[in-house]
């Protein structure tokens, strides 16, 4: 991997948006999603970014862990990055990190790929992430 970011990722409250196939308020259910933004702080604590983010919850395994379809942009001063893929969102809530692909961006990052890597920080805070973005060369 050539090119590294880190951010602390904190979700805009006014801005959650979430559908919910079984019991509100409960994301247990196949077909249970949303949307939301979030700021991208730098390790000074200075906002370096935003990112958009959608997800579903599309598949439970054998195990009774569900896995989610995610697709974010994530907006920096220079341009967007994009990520698409399936994360496993009941190892998410247990803080175990997860990995999306970087499937391209816009202008200066047009074309990227890499790893997008997102740790919950803490138990039953569902919108505060540890997120590095790594770019194959």
């Amino acid at each position: 991997m050539a090119a590294f970011f880190q951010f602390r990722e904190d979700g805009i409250e006014e801005t959650f948006n979430f559908t919910f196939a079984g019991e509100p308020g409960v994301f247990d259910s196949i077909g249970d999603g949303g949307s939301y933004s979030a700021y991208l702080f730098d390790s000074d604590g200075n906002i370096a970014g935003t990112k958009d983010a959608s997800f579903i919850l599309n598949q439970q395994l054998e195990n009774g862990d569900l896995l989610a379809s995610v697709k974010e942009t994530i907006n920096l001063p220079e341009d967007q990055i994009f990520t698409q893929g399936t994360i496993n969102a009941t190892a998410t809530e247990q803080l175990i990190p997860q990995s999306i692909p970087i499937v391209g961006g816009t202008s200066l990052y047009s074309g990227a790929f890499g790893i997008e890597t997102v740790r919950q920080l803490e138990l039953g805070v569902l919108d505060v992430f540890d997120t590095t973005l790594a770019f194959v060369a």
